[in-house]
């Protein structure tokens, strides 16, 4: 199958959703202990601007206990025609910066490349598709800057949960994405699987593993 116009189907079935139902989990492992979860059913309509939110959270990391259930509900009035767009808007955004000029476009052309090379396609018997991405097909250059930006995403989580800066500075990072998508080129689910191993204060290593799930109703 050809995996670009796999891609801009399942982009434009999305682009045209008004609305986006469904559950996030994640569970972040030290070891065997787990020390954080959470799971958040979420309502979110493009058009009125509704969203509602039912989340459970718990921490449990270096003598911190912590749990917390939560019901949100707020409506933000979108205007135009962005009210379509919204959700693609924020897949596409990106930190800002100054601009790094032909070196760092050119750098971030060759890093979107390579997650494209590297991006495997498998058609199921009920042709359903599995778009996949493991961290091991990637270039050296490209998991070089991926351990860059997560190093940087850990300095700047000094001031929140310590395991977020543990998980961000860790080292021989590994990661499998997973996009399951139906036959309408919906994107049912997307699994992220994240591995590594991180040093405490007594220069003892630990596996961290992070297991993310966002699970759509359509």
């Amino acid at each position: 199958m050809n995996k670009l116009k796999v891609l801009y189907d399942v982009v434009k079935a999305m682009k045209n959703k008004e609305a986006f139902n469904g559950t996030l989990t994640v569970q972040v492992n030290k070891g065997d202990a787990p020390i954080f979860s959470l799971r958040n059913e979420f309502e979110k309509n493009l058009l009125t601007g509704q969203t509602k939110a039912k989340i459970n959270t718990a921490l449990d990391y270096e003598g911190k206990t912590v749990k917390h259930e939560s019901n949100t509900e707020f409506t933000i009035p979108h205007s135009g025609k962005c009210r379509h767009h919204e959700f693609i808007k924020h897949l596409h955004q990106a930190p800002a910066g100054r601009c790094q000029g032909l070196k760092g476009n050119l750098a971030r052309l060759a890093f979107a490349l390579s997650i494209l090379t590297a991006l495997q396609i498998e058609e199921q018997a009920d042709k359903t598709i599995v778009l996949s991405l493991n961290a091991a097909d990637l270039p050296e250059d490209s998991k070089v800057l991926l351990r860059e930006k997560m190093s940087q995403a850990g300095e700047c989580h000094h001031h929140g949960h310590s395991f977020v800066k543990d998980f961000c500075m860790t080292d021989n990072l590994d990661f499998v994405l997973g996009i399951f998508i139906n036959k309408k080129y919906e994107a049912e689910k997307i699994v992220l699987t994240l591995v590594g191993s991180h040093k405490d204060e007594q220069n003892t290593p630990h596996d961290l593993t992070a297991r993310a799930e966002v699970s759509f109703t359509w």
